[in-house]
């Protein structure tokens, strides 16, 4: 079993236009009840609204979090540019929207549950999400996915939001951002197919918020189409994904 206090972990986290949500992302990191350290690492994609202030508020009041500004990437380019400034000593990533939060044990219990594995995936618990599952927490339907299963996304297999060696994301290239916010599903491919490995657990749970703005909602099933043929094309070619990591 991995001794967590041996362990050190970067929270990536994007924000986009979230200043009165990602407060509580932030909260739920500093609340980490962990022996392992902890960075965050916050990337604000370009915002409009005053998340750059009240990101650098919270940098300037907590020496373990750095904030990186770029133009709109979307959540992928985000991610990248986050990952890019993780602090050479993480071993682990975290990856978490700026309009939800973790669960007090999070870090802890996904390192207990890694093992031998390369991403654990954890529970989710639904937060002001009408007429679907609100306030209920739930795993993935379907675990340790083929190749093949990915492809055909009949079910959930993982989130998003999960923990990840360091050494698989930076393996895969990073985040394809020609796939925007199914950037976590061609990733699953491109980790299964590389050979590594899923490991799960129901110990904790991350907070899914459901907003107006939540690229879920809002994905048109022209876009679903988009990405996915961007997924075939760029998984045929075998190319990295992002500029950044070429």
């Amino acid at each position: 079993m991995l001794e967590t206090s041996a362990a050190v972990v970067a929270v990536i986290t994007t924000c986009y236009d979230q200043e009165d949500l990602v407060g509580r992302t932030i909260e739920s990191v500093i609340a980490q009840n962990t022996a392992a350290k902890v960075y965050h690492v916050i990337c604000d994609d370009g915002s409009t609204d005053n998340s750059p202030a009240v990101l650098r508020d919270w940098e300037a009041r907590y020496d373990h979090i750095s904030v990186v500004e770029c133009t709109n990437r979307n959540c992928a380019g985000a991610f990248n540019a986050a990952l890019l400034n993780v602090p050479a000593d993480a071993e682990y990533i975290v990856l978490i929207g700026g309009d939800d939060w973790l669960a007090d044990n999070f870090i802890e219990e996904c390192l207990l549950a890694l093992g031998d594995a390369d991403m654990v995936v954890p529970a989710m618990q639904r937060v002001q999400y009408p007429g679907h599952d609100d306030g209920a927490t739930q795993m993935p339907r379907e675990k340790h996915p083929t190749v093949e299963q990915l492809w055909e996304w009949k079910t959930t297999y993982a989130w998003a939001v999960a923990l990840f060696r360091k050494s698989a994301l930076i393996a895969a290239g990073g985040f394809h951002q020609a796939t925007e916010g199914d950037c976590d599903w061609d990733m699953w491919i491109d980790l299964v197919t590389r050979g590594y490995k899923f490991a799960y657990t129901d110990k904790t749970w991350f907070f899914y918020r459901y907003v107006e703005t939540s690229m879920n909602r809002l994905k048109t099933v022209e876009v679903w189409d988009r990405h996915r043929h961007e997924m075939r094309r760029h998984h045929r070619r075998r190319t990295l994904p992002g500029p950044e990591f070429s």
